[in-house]
């Protein structure tokens, strides 16, 4: 038996198929190894080499993969790419096998997500949205949050693999759930961490270290993922750092702007804190890392809060 032969002979093995390999794709992608014949693809050969050598077959092209898989994931920039992979140039739909299920871990917008969804059911194609929160750190440790949306029988096909990833598989309600609860989530988390730069810059000026501010809000009411995560990680300790761009902080929360827009919610917190992403962002460039967001707030207080 040659190492792909014994790969198919797992138990309870299932062909299941990865496209796009990035920073938050290829820990994903690498958790499913064990359990799973995995298949692998992503334009980038560098990506693509990290895998060379693994428990997992390299497509060819994403056709290839789709043709030899039950279940294909992916995890791309946004819902249009996903659009592009389908029905684009690749025309990855038209080699799909019905009853394939198609899972997707890009985080998206819930209109397309449907749109497309319903499109491909016409085949007899299931697609399914399953965003995750975490980043890379939770998606290498097994501990990311899946956030599941389709109907219930496609969440109890789908957990098995996405179990293989994460302990924590959460289904949100039906196609476009997932992409919907995904991004309000990153939406409030713009919210939170820069009101906890903003009030962190003025405890400084106020003569209080950041160090203690940080600790002692951590320990208090005021805590949330800025106080745990990004600033005792990334802004204290000078790395600056977190493997998340402004640029993909901005798509995330546009997406959930316009979902306000579109349901006629006033969102007036969020509009301010998406204005002042945007001017960090105009300032530092889409492609500076969500930490910048700092020095743009030790600029305006004239308060330190790195070392």
């Amino acid at each position: 038996m040659d190492q792909l032969e014994l790969r198919t002979a797992k138990e309870g093995d299932m062909h299941v198929g990865f496209i796009g390999l990035g920073n938050m794709g290829a820990p994903l992608a690498r958790r499913l190894c064990t359990d799973h014949t995995l298949w692998v693809f992503d334009q980038s050969q560098t990506a693509v080499d990290t895998f060379t050598g693994a428990d997992a077959q390299v497509a060819k092209s994403a056709a290839e993969l789709a043709e030899s898989v039950d279940i294909v994931l992916t995890c791309l920039p946004t819902s249009e790419d996903l659009r592009s992979l389908l029905f684009g140039d690749q025309q990855v739909a038209s080699v799909l096998k019905t009853s394939t299920m198609l899972i997707d871990m890009t985080t998206g917008d819930p209109g397309i997500t449907r749109d497309l969804a319903a499109k491909l059911a016409l085949d007899g194609i299931d697609l399914i949205d399953a965003p995750v929160s975490g980043g890379p750190k939770g998606a290498t440790a097994g501990t990311i949050a899946i956030i599941v949306g389709g109907s219930a029988a496609q969440f109890s096909r789908a957990l098995p693999v996405l179990s293989s990833i994460s302990c924590n598989v959460m289904h949100a309600g039906d196609v476009g759930a997932g992409h919907a609860v995904k991004a309000g989530n990153n939406l409030l988390n713009l919210v939170c961490r820069l009101a906890t730069f903003e009030v962190v810059s003025l405890l400084v000026k106020a003569g209080v270290t950041p160090e203690n501010a940080v600790s002692i809000i951590q320990k208090s009411s005021g805590r949330n993922y800025a106080t745990e995560i990004t600033l005792p990680d990334n802004i204290l300790s000078g790395t600056l750092h977190q493997g998340f761009t402004m640029g993909l902080m901005h798509k995330d929360s546009s997406v959930a702007l316009q979902m306000a827009d579109d349901l006629d919610v006033p969102l007036p917190i969020s509009t301010t804190a998406f204005a002042n992403l945007k001017k960090a962002m105009n300032e530092h460039g889409q492609e500076s890392d969500m930490s910048a967001v700092a020095l743009t707030y030790e600029n305006d207080s004239g308060a330190r809060i790195r070392p």
